[in-house]
């Protein structure tokens, strides 16, 4: 993160940096993981709805929309193929007793194998439409992170941890609404990659 928009807002001199803990699904991805020691000379603590950024947010909208539509594609191609093995199946039972122990064992073992690597295809497919996601999500990360530093150092945040993991609330602490309003204002949705090229070293979390 930039350290110069990470310092702690409160105005004391302890140097801690404003950390921003527990952010959801997508938004995780985006938002830098940090320990705070609440040892801060009374750094102010706000939140954020990271759920609610994640369908409000016209970044991740899209992240989500796209996501959505490959992974309805893909059951489609799914519900055809299963159709086709489950008459499959049919068939061979059918024709049981015309066939010999030894065939129908062979036949019925044929058919599972099948079926196996047509779950492990569609399996992998749908783990390639989540990495696609994140891989496009990793490339908005540094610009909302910038976003939210930005946006809790205006509103003199030391430390922004997510609403998920708060017990209890005031509604001047939450900087959800701003956070939404800043990152629909300066970061723009950025092109989802075709599922299918993306490649498992492609999946890395960001600094390694």
């Amino acid at each position: 993160m930039n350290n110069e928009l990470n310092k702690c807002q409160c105005g004391c001199s302890c140097g801690k940096k404003a950390v921003f803990l527990g952010a959801t699904a997508l938004v995780a991805a985006a938002i830098a993981f940090g320990a705070c020691r609440f040892a801060c000379c009374g750094c102010k603590t706000m939140v954020v709805d990271f759920e609610r950024v994640q369908t409000e947010a016209a970044v991740y909208k899209a992240i989500l929309d796209s996501q959505k539509g490959y992974e309805e594609k893909i059951k489609a191609q799914i519900n055809l193929e299963a159709g086709k093995l489950d008459q499959e199946e049919k068939d061979l039972v059918a024709q049981k007793g015309k066939l010999s122990e030894t065939d129908f064992k062979k036949k019925a073992a044929a058919l599972q194998k099948k079926a196996m690597e047509f779950q492990r295809k569609y399996q992998f497919q749908m783990q390639q439409v989540l990495m696609a996601s994140q891989v496009t999500a990793n490339k908005v990360q540094p610009d909302v992170e910038n976003v939210l530093n930005e946006v809790a150092r205006k509103a003199g945040a030391g430390v922004v941890v997510s609403k998920a993991v708060t017990i209890y609330m005031g509604e001047k602490v939450d900087l959800t609404d701003r956070f939404v309003e800043a990152l629909n204002g300066q970061v723009k949705p950025v092109e989802y990659p075709n599922p299918e090229t993306i490649q498992p070293q492609q999946f890395m979390p960001r600094g390694q």
